[in-house]
């Protein structure tokens, strides 16, 4: 399938969840999460979730992270429609959040943090397959921003649906993610790497 059939059919997937099934797979996600080795993470970015398109609810994973694992830093992304850029804020008293345009919550004010500070990213997804590509909305927001990142960067994606086979238009600038969350399991996408 290509990209474009791909989002097509997982925007659709998300609009059928019912709110008890959509609140029940964000709880498994978080399980799933709380399952990761966060050890070497002093820096973890975290996008913010548009709830009215049923997209995993991040705000769950940082409320959990500042009770469990307040030494990790977390920061936020702000996305640049003109120029496709995005930027970090640090989730601290400065922060201050509210909704774009797009419906899309994000840093208004704060600290801003640089890529090659990022140890782990999790990172928006409508789908993935079964070799680690992801399906995004088709903007390449993040796949321009993770080159500005370390090549150590563990890249996370959070889905509440199985991989597909195959994503069949992959470009030059796609890269695969480290894991997949999804409720009830991990899906390790390079060589099984935990």
């Amino acid at each position: 399938m290509t990209k474009a059939e791909i989002r097509k059919l997982y925007i659709a997937k998300r609009k059928q969840l019912s709110q008890a099934d959509y609140d029940l797979l964000n709880q498994a996600l978080l399980k799933q999460f709380q399952q990761l080795d966060l050890s070497a993470v002093k820096v973890i970015h975290l996008f913010l979730p548009i709830l009215e398109r049923k997209e995993p609810d991040t705000f769950l994973i940082r409320q959990w992270l500042e009770a469990n694992h307040p030494q990790i830093r977390r920061v936020f992304p702000k996305a640049d429609f003109a120029h496709h850029t995005m930027q970090n804020f640090a989730d601290d008293e400065s922060l201050e959040l509210a909704i774009n345009a797009f419906g899309i919550p994000e840093p208004v004010t704060g600290n801003l943090i640089e890529p090659a500070q990022i140890d782990m990213m999790l990172v928006p997804l409508l789908a993935f397959d079964k070799q680690g590509y992801r399906v995004g909305y088709g903007k390449g927001f993040y796949d321009r921003f993770i080159t500005q990142c370390r090549p150590d960067l563990r890249l996370i994606g959070l889905s509440f649906f199985e991989p597909v086979d195959q994503i069949n238009d992959l470009n030059p600038f796609d890269r695969k993610l480290n894991k997949c969350l999804m409720p009830g399991q991990h899906f390790n996408c390079l060589k099984r790497l935990q």
